[in-house]
């Protein structure tokens, strides 16, 4: 029996830096048949016009809308059988998506995750910060442990297209929005130690920033308005002083700064744009 059509979802979002080494690396994975779709989310850099020169992948362009939507969006255009949520600053080993999709070709998973993630740009500055803040070492961007990866994955990497579009996709909750397939299904997915990839961390302040504005929009659907208040600049700074202190770096301060100021302003921008739909 031939294998089945397997269709990679890229979402993206003002990913001109990496996309291309990313799309690179799907076209070597040792798994076919393969479609890759990558839909741009209203990307601001060029990054449609670099994915419209690849011939091999199909470019959706859309209004920027957030990235569950994008996904939604993709998956109903797809032609395969089973699909993988892919992002634009990752880059995939040959035998990722194999790895991946064997489990639940064999109907032994409803689906599946990576659990091996290196950080592709140890090196850079912001990137070691990142990985300082969330307490991981500066080259693993992920850190299970033998019973996390017992018991499975709340993050969807690959799914049978029909299982997907059941539970009507992604909901968009913003950085969240990967987690919250698991509810619908009441199923974890499991995890592939096998599939590998490489993680571009933010590299610039700029991505700091925009790192922050976007995961304002779980924060303000975890916690509503009062957040702000939590994220008001002097309480920031206050916070990222005694961060930079214990960490003994005038970076990790530099960092903590930059990101929260992000949050702050996505969290102001999105309650302005709530109150205003209300008043509407």
């Amino acid at each position: 029996m031939s294998a089945p059509l397997v269709t990679a979802i890229v979402a993206v979002y003002n990913e001109k830096r990496h996309i291309a080494e990313c799309l690179e690396s799907l076209r070597r994975q040792t798994y076919a048949p393969l479609e890759v779709i990558v839909t741009d989310d209203g990307s601001t850099d060029g990054t449609a016009a670099i994915v419209a020169r690849i011939p091999e992948v199909r470019l959706l362009r859309r209004p920027h809308q957030g990235k569950a939507p994008a996904v939604n969006a993709a998956a109903r255009e797809a032609r395969g059988e089973i699909l993988l949520f892919l992002d634009g600053d990752l880059v995939y080993e040959p035998g990722y998506l194999a790895a991946l999709v064997a489990p639940i070709t064999a109907e032994q998973e409803i689906g599946t995750a990576h659990a091996t993630e290196f950080v592709a740009n140890p090196e850079n500055r912001w990137a070691r910060c990142l990985q300082d803040h969330a307490g991981l070492p500066p080259d693993r961007r992920l850190a299970f442990t033998s019973q996390e990866i017992a018991e499975g994955s709340i993050v969807f990497r690959a799914i049978r297209r029909a299982d997907f579009l059941r539970v009507g996709g992604f909901d968009d909750t913003g950085y969240l929005d990967d987690q919250t397939l698991f509810p619908k299904l009441g199923r974890r997915a499991r995890f592939v130690p096998e599939a590998v990839c490489h993680h571009y961390n933010p590299e610039r302040l700029r991505e700091v920033f925009a790192a922050g504005v976007w995961g304002a929009h779980s924060i303000l659907l975890l916690h509503g308005p009062r957040a702000l208040l939590h994220y008001l600049p002097p309480l920031s700074l206050a916070r990222a002083l005694r961060s930079g202190q214990l960490a003994r770096s005038a970076d990790r301060i530099m960092y903590e700064v930059v990101s929260e100021c992000g949050i702050f302003w996505g969290l102001l921008v999105r309650t302005i744009q709530r109150t205003g739909r209300r008043r509407g």
